[in-house]
């Protein structure tokens, strides 16, 4: 009789260890977070939705579809619920990609990234779970290699087209990371690159908040049809400086290129 009850404790703990991998608040990730926004509408997600920009949705590497996820975002501590449908980032040190509307609830359309805190949270979050079809049939043979396929297209072509990272310094703490791989050198000018919009009114909304914090951006139009928001003429002792400034208002990195 002792011996059952073993084996029954045993297996009722393996069954909670099992539900444990559901979207349950057992989840918990702190990194950078990026959004996708309108110029992504109408196209189909990994999970076979069709992606909105207005719902509160997000990429997420590996987590389920459905997940409900909690994003905060330490500078400001401000918080929005939204659910995972789609795979990525997989730019090198980013943790989720949220929609427009989920980011504009943080506030972080402008600066297009943050450092946040992800964590799962209760299915019934937000609406229903869209995935009722991949989580039921556990038994059937079909739909096993379903789940497959975003892991094995999606993690090879994302990786392998991915250019390697080049000297990234993660920011610390109240300075922005200085991405590009150059160290300045006295005698030259340096320009960082703070942001690359699609829409001319982030752009403008950049240039107006690095404005206010006493910093003298400029647009650099580019043919390839971004606007990217730059701080020309700096001086190699100025870098350390602005990459606090930075920091301040809610940059957390930029590129440094060399002037000619």
């Amino acid at each position: 009789m002792k011996r059952l009850s073993t084996l029954f404790i045993l297996s009722f703990s393996i069954a909670v260890f099992c539900a444990a991998q559901a979207p349950s608040g057992t989840f918990r990730q702190e990194g950078i977070a990026s959004w996708y926004g309108p110029e992504y509408d109408g196209r189909t997600t990994t999970s076979g939705e069709i992606f909105d920009s207005t719902q509160y949705t997000a990429a997420h590497r590996s987590l389920p579809f459905g997940t409900i996820l909690t994003v905060t975002n330490t500078q400001n501590n401000k918080q929005v619920k939204v659910r995972v449908n789609d795979r990525g980032p997989f730019a090198p040190g980013r943790i989720v990609d949220i929609s427009k509307a989920a980011a504009e609830i943080l506030d972080m359309v402008t600066t297009g990234t943050a450092p946040v805190v992800i964590e799962s949270a209760s299915s019934d979050a937000i609406g229903s779970v869209p995935e009722p079809a991949a989580v039921a049939p556990v038994a059937a043979p079909v739909p096993e290699p379903v789940p497959a396929v975003p892991v094995i297209i999606a993690a090879p072509v994302t990786a392998v087209t991915l250019p390697a990272p080049v000297s990234m310094l993660p920011p610390s703490a109240g300075s922005a990371a200085i991405l590009g791989g150059i160290t300045p050198q006295a005698g030259k000018r340096y320009r960082l690159q703070v942001g690359a919009y699609e829409i001319p009114r982030n752009a403008i909304e950049a240039i107006e908040k690095l404005q206010a914090a006493g910093l003298n951006p400029a647009n650099e139009d580019r043919k390839d049809g971004l606007y990217r928001v730059v701080l020309p003429g700096l001086q190699p002792g100025e870098i350390p400086q602005i990459a606090e400034k930075l920091w301040a208002v809610g940059f957390i990195e930029a590129i440094i290129r060399e002037e000619h």
